[in-house]
């Protein structure tokens, strides 16, 4: 019935494959001269099946944790794992440079996407990214004690943040005839805002284990994907499509936060046997 504690190693296993068949999406999917899709391209419909059932494999893997509903978080979560410490404080300072770097990039950038109001939601999400970053490393400490009003508060600016990135992201992409180059990593930062809900619902609501583990090992997969598979095939010489510093960024700042998903998704499924939170 713990099947579930081959899910993070999955999770983490599947994003090698995943980053080579999205890296041959981009080669082979899109026309070099003008960057939109390919008609006939079959690669997007690999690697579409490629995450489909990666995502219903997590989905089994995951349904175990349904019995664990009625866990506290800190059955669930609670750890003083100096690997789990590691991975949050990696995540949270990744996010929080992120975070400097996307508000300076957002001052200096001049065109369509730094005017009026679009500029200053920029500027707010990248401001809030700072934030998230701050929490994220409050949250490796605070997982190693009995939760509080205050440190349970740590779960609500991640969650605040990913709904903002995902705001940002489809902002900046909903009117780019590239869509289609964009599409997987939009799919990503929803599941990536569902993992933050279920990850603050687990201390403001009922928990649902087995629906956070879900959607971390789907977003984490996906996030890393998609950035590793631009990377991939930009090294290979191709740069159609391309895109723009700025959605690298947002991109890096998914796999940042998934950094952490995944250190909680490793938590989550460990071996509880003699498990002591206690300072």
């Amino acid at each position: 019935m713990n099947r579930y504690k081959l899910l993070p190693v999955l999770a983490v296993a599947l994003c090698v494959p995943s980053v080579v068949v999205r890296a041959l999406h981009l080669l082979n999917g899109f026309d070099l001269d003008t960057g939109l899709p390919a008609v006939g391209d079959a690669w997007v419909w690999y690697f579409t099946a490629f995450l489909v059932v990666a995502a219903v494999v997590y989905a089994v893997l995951a349904a175990p944790l349904r019995a664990r509903r009625e866990e506290s978080f800190e059955q669930l979560l609670g750890t003083q794992s100096p690997l789990f410490r590691m991975g949050a404080v990696i995540s949270g300072l990744l996010l929080a440079a992120g975070g400097m770097g996307y508000l300076y990039l957002t001052m200096t950038t001049v065109g369509q996407d730094a005017v009026g109001w679009a500029k200053v939601l920029e500027m707010v999400y990248a401001v809030v990214t700072l934030l998230c970053g701050v929490c994220v490393i409050g949250l490796a400490k605070a997982q190693g004690e009995e939760m509080n009003e205050a440190t349970a508060k740590l779960t609500l600016i991640p969650l605040i943040w990913s709904c903002l990135h995902l705001l940002v992201n489809y902002r900046m992409t909903c009117v780019d005839p590239k869509l289609a180059s964009f599409a997987f990593g939009l799919v990503a930062d929803v599941v990536l805002v569902l993992a933050f809900y279920h990850l603050a619902r687990l201390l403001y609501g009922k928990p649902r284990p087995a629906w956070f583990a879900f959607f971390s090992a789907v977003t984490t997969t996906m996030a890393v994907s998609d950035m590793g598979g631009y990377g991939l095939s930009r090294l290979m010489g191709v740069t159609t499509p391309e895109w723009s510093g700025k959605m690298v960024l947002r991109g890096c700042l998914s796999v940042a936060a998934c950094i952490l998903l995944a250190a909680e998704l490793f938590t989550l499924c460990r071996d509880h046997t003699g498990v002591d939170i206690s300072e």
